[in-house]
């Protein structure tokens, strides 16, 4: 007898379209299988879990699909309309391997003869749960994330969060459905909330449920603030040190090259131009990396004359994506210092440029001929007739594979600590609130204080102040704030041309950090 090893394994389906699946019975009385034309569900991306199980020597001997969570994920795109639900299969994939640790300590302890099913717990599973809470895999699970957290080397608190969400959310699916749990995963309600109805409504009250439980992840406040409110401590809300955005901005510029691990052993290699463009851009516009990655030909402009600054529009307006918290597509300005648009001008005419855009044209012309319809139709789907302005080798749009943007950040950190010694958690959002920083302080050399913030906070589409001003408090009660950026503009005097009428204007707003 051999040991079977178990472990979750996902598989990514992108860009799909789900139909209704019909049966018909056809003229020999067969049953047959045939799919509605009507309401397609497009999905941006599913990630599907499945258990494999491997012996001793690594080799797969069973595989089982997690239908009990594929279902659940399925229905959050189809029954919920929904694009994405990479949070929830990481969350569950995080939650089963817990699951599966537990099983393997319980096998270990297994005693045939000692065991005596009246006192002693099952061998655990996702859908059986002991009388008590610490009994109960969800709340032992909810133990070991704070663990993880309040330990300083596991999870972040936001990911833990999110795991805990995505477990409450996967066990009250299955309450609703009806499923018969011998014990209740968590405590669990349902409350009805009346609420006055809107001037369209017939009705003077309308009712909402709402689905409740105790399973929550609550951590004492951060000491890093003293207790207080402001999260000083989330990192991509913390602008760059002045002597880390050099060490950046010099591989951008300059040597273009990163250190990376190719298969096994680290190497320098050069890092396309692309992706240094693209981080320039995050740097001195304060646009999200889903905003630059999305920019087409259309928002460039030839820089002609002196100017040393130009403004660049954002959202459906001008043609690219951009999402506030409500998840539309507003439209505003950012600034944007004319030497960068320069160099975006340039690279838009370039021979290697040409190149992707056809890759992108050829690989949508494959797409259309496959029926690949999910592409184009899905929420922040491709459109073919943009020329988009960051395009891989390959063809495709970045904003369509932002995970490989981040890898390439990773490589630029790692680059930095290991030539210069500086080591950095900063994230690509990071760029953000250090542009914010930037303008706001090169502004107060020209005009007061409350223009300054209402046109920072219009570049950054916030239509709230506090965010901005949450920004700013951040860089300055931070220790690595004290000098931030006294000198980080090449060209301070670019803002030498903003009359004091433009700078309180700051374009539609948009608030999603």
């Amino acid at each position: 007898m051999f040991n079977i090893n178990y472990n979750i394994i996902t598989t990514e389906i992108k860009d799909f379209t789900y139909r209704t699946p019909l049966i018909v019975i056809d003229e020999n009385g067969e049953p047959l299988v045939e799919y509605s034309r009507k309401s397609p569900s497009h999905v941006k991306k599913i990630t599907l879990l499945g258990l494999v199980g491997r012996n001793d020597s690594g080799v797969i001997v069973s595989y089982d699909p997690m239908d009990y969570v594929n279902i659940f994920l399925m229905s959050h795109h189809i029954d919920h309309g929904k694009q994405e639900s990479d949070q929830y299969s990481k969350g569950l994939v995080n939650f089963f391997s817990f699951l599966i640790e537990q099983q393997r300590m319980w096998d270990n302890e297994y005693d045939e003869d000692l065991f005596d099913e009246l006192v002693d717990l099952p061998r655990p599973t996702w859908n059986y749960f002991g009388f008590r809470k610490s009994q109960k895999i969800t709340y032992q699970y909810r133990e070991a994330l704070k663990k993880s957290v309040l330990s300083g080397e596991g999870l972040a608190r936001t990911t833990a969060i999110a795991y805990m969400r995505a477990v409450v959310k996967f066990y009250s699916f299955h309450i609703r459905q009806g499923c018969e749990f011998n014990n209740q995963p968590f405590e669990h309600e349902l409350i009805t909330i009346n609420y006055q109805a809107s001037g369209t409504s017939m009705k003077a009250y309308m009712s909402k449920q709402v689905h409740t439980t105790d399973l929550r992840l609550n951590f004492p406040k951060s000491q890093r603030n003293q207790g207080g409110s402001l999260p000083s401590s989330r990192r991509d809300l913390m602008p760059l040190p002045n002597s880390t955005w050099k060490a950046i901005e010099n591989i951008l510029l300059n040597t273009k090259q990163v250190i990376k691990n190719v298969k096994g052993e680290m190497k320098t290699t050069s890092l396309a131009n692309e992706y240094c463009l693209f981080f320039l851009i995050c740097r001195f516009t304060g646009l999200r990396k889903e905003e630059v990655a999305s920019l087409t030909l259309g928002q460039l402009v030839k820089p002609t004359g002196d100017k040393k600054m130009f403004r660049i529009g954002v959202g459906a307006e001008y043609g690219s994506l951009t999402k506030d918290k409500d998840g539309d597509n507003k439209s505003r300005k950012t600034i944007i210092p004319a030497a960068t648009m320069q160099m975006l001008w340039n690279y838009s005419r370039s021979d290697r440029y040409q190149k992707r855009l056809a890759k992108f044209k050829e690989l949508c012309k494959n797409k259309r001929d496959s029926g690949e319809d999910a592409y184009f139709a899905s929420e922040d789907g491709v459109d073919e007739s943009k020329k988009y302005l960051f395009i891989s080798a390959t063809g495709k749009p970045f904003f369509t594979k932002l995970n490989d943007l981040n890898a390439r950040w990773g490589e630029i950190r790692n680059t930095i600590e290991h030539v210069q010694g500086i080591k950095t958690d900063a994230v690509i959002h990071s760029l953000r609130p250090s542009f914010a920083v930037a303008l706001f302080r090169a502004l107060l050399k020209k005009t007061d204080v409350d223009t300054a913030l209402a046109y920072v906070s219009g570049c950054l589409g916030h239509s709230d102040l506090d965010i901005t001003l949450l920004y700013l408090k951040i860089a300055q009660d931070d220790p690595t704030g004290d000098e931030i950026f006294e000198d980080v503009l090449d060209y301070i005097g670019v803002f030498d041309d903003i009359e004091a009428d433009e700078l309180t204007h700051g374009g539609s707003s948009n608030d999603n950090r």
